[in-house]
């Protein structure tokens, strides 16, 4: 069995952060390791997010224990701080020949990043060059890019600046905040254009669902997919799992596919 790595923080409702990727990779048939950066919660009676970092040093040890390990793929969500995304890129450096999923955590209300221009610069200098596919939502493709995004041509313009950096694989998730009734991701390799298209589920039952996304991608990687498969795979495996998500408070639910569908 092949084994995925995970670097990614903590999501104590569990629909998105490291549990979901967990669950997406064994759904996939992968094994997985994983390093913990951070730990996400929330006060039940206000909804408000807290972020507890863990300490850099334990990040260190972990990728340590991590390094000597056979891994087909690396996907990559919240890094929490700027001194624990450091410590990311000099172990992405040591891993040359592991495809690289990057999922750019910069613009959730969970994320301890913020809009701040060093953390975005970091990303886009720093990390994009080392990763082989990056999978931003609309508004953190907009501070990668640094432009609005409204329509396709927007994404397209979108995902070529950001391939500029140095990424060998663009992939925006268009999500449901641009006009229609399709949910349209975006995949630009350099030369080509691909897009990928499923009815818009109403749902508040989708928090997971870009990590899920970026999952699906990196574990059809590690099993032999071309990219364009493995957007294409993910596409559907997302969908599912929003469709069949459930609620958990109010006004939000996660996603749920724990089988391969």
């Amino acid at each position: 069995m092949k084994k995925g790595l995970i670097i990614a923080g903590s999501d104590t409702l569990s629909g998105g952060g490291l549990q979901t990727d967990i669950r997406t990779f064994s759904a996939h048939n992968l094994s997985v390791s994983n390093v913990l950066t951070c730990i996400v919660t929330l006060d039940s009676e206000t909804n408000a997010i807290d972020i507890c970092d863990l300490p850099v040093g334990l990040v260190e040890q972990q990728l340590q224990m991590i390094a000597f390990s056979s891994i087909s793929v690396i996907k990559i969500g919240m890094l929490a701080n700027l001194a624990v995304a450091k410590q990311i890129e000099l172990f992405l450096k040591r891993m040359t020949t592991t495809p690289i999923i990057l999922d750019p955590v910069l613009a959730l209300k969970e994320s301890g990043f913020g809009l701040s221009e060093k953390i975005v610069s970091f990303f886009s200098e720093r990390l994009l060059p080392l990763a082989d596919i990056t999978t931003p939502n609309l508004r953190e493709a907009e501070l990668l890019a640094n432009m609005t995004i409204t329509t396709l041509a927007d994404m397209e313009q979108a995902a070529k600046v950001i391939h500029q950096f140095g990424v060998k694989n663009v992939v925006i998730k268009g999500g449901t905040r641009l006009v229609g009734i399709e949910a349209i991701d975006l995949l630009y390799d350099g030369h080509n254009y691909t897009y990928f298209k499923a009815p818009k589920l109403q749902t508040t039952n989708n928090n997971g669902a870009g990590c899920t996304f970026a999952s699906a991608i990196a574990a059809n990687v590690a099993n032999g997919l071309s990219v364009t498969e493995s957007v294409t795979d993910a596409k559907k495996f997302v969908y599912q799992a929003i469709k069949h998500g459930f609620p958990f408070l109010d006004d939000l639910g996660n996603v749920w596919a724990p089988n391969k569908m």
